[in-house]
This record gives structure tokens, C-alpha cells and sequence, in this order.
């Protein structure tokens, strides 16, 4: 199963900050739930085509897997301060539970 999460940078968030911020996301969170494996965060590049600017695919084995990372999420206040800070460079998210069929 995939995980697909897009958003766009806030005005004023660079690149760098982004891809940082979200490094550190994806490094803490892999940690405590390692069925988790981030496959990337992807760009636009030269900002052709429209919406989203970035998006994130995480690859998990199965639903069930959702609602631990939930639990984790609930009581983890780094993780959450680390999802604050993502939410202060980003806006327009929107995710996707996505299943690969090819």
C-alpha cells in the first residue's frame, strides 16, 4: 500500500527548508514505526504542470498499519511538534491511500 501525501510551500518557505523539515519528519517517524519506508518527496520541477508542488510517497503493508501510526502520532509530542513545524511551511495537503496494481 502507498501513501500518498501532496501539498504546497507556504509564501516565503524555500525549497531547503522544506526538504529539511520534512527529512527530519520522515527520519523520526521511520524510527518508531519502521513498516513505514518513505519512497520520496518529489518537486515540480521548473514549476510546470499545476498543483500539488511537492508530494511525499510512503509505502506500508497494510491498512491496519494506519491506525498504529494514529496511536504512535496521539502520544508522540515530537513527532507532532515536527508535523507543526511542517504545517507552518506548507499548506493545501491532501493525502491518498493508494494500492499498486502494475
Amino acid at each position: 500500500m502507498y501513501y500518498f501525501v501532496s501539498f504546497d510551500p507556504r509564501e516565503g518557505a524555500g525549497r531547503r527548508e522544506v526538504v529539511e523539515t520534512y527529512k527530519k519528519f520522515a527520519e523520526h517517524f521511520q524510527k518508531k514505526l519502521p513498516q513505514f519506508k518513505l519512497v520520496g518527496l518529489y518537486a515540480r520541477n521548473v514549476l510546470l504542470g499545476s498543483r500539488p508542488h511537492y508530494v511525499a510517497i510512503w509505502e506500508f503493508p497494510d491498512y491496519s498499519n494506519l491506525e498504529e501510526w494514529n496511536r504512535a502520532f496521539a502520544k508522540d509530542t515530537q513527532g507532532q511538534k515536527l508535523a507543526k513545524r511542517l504545517g507552518d511551511l506548507a499548506t493545501g495537503w491532501e493525502a491518498k491511500v493508494m494500492s499498486k496494481l502494475i
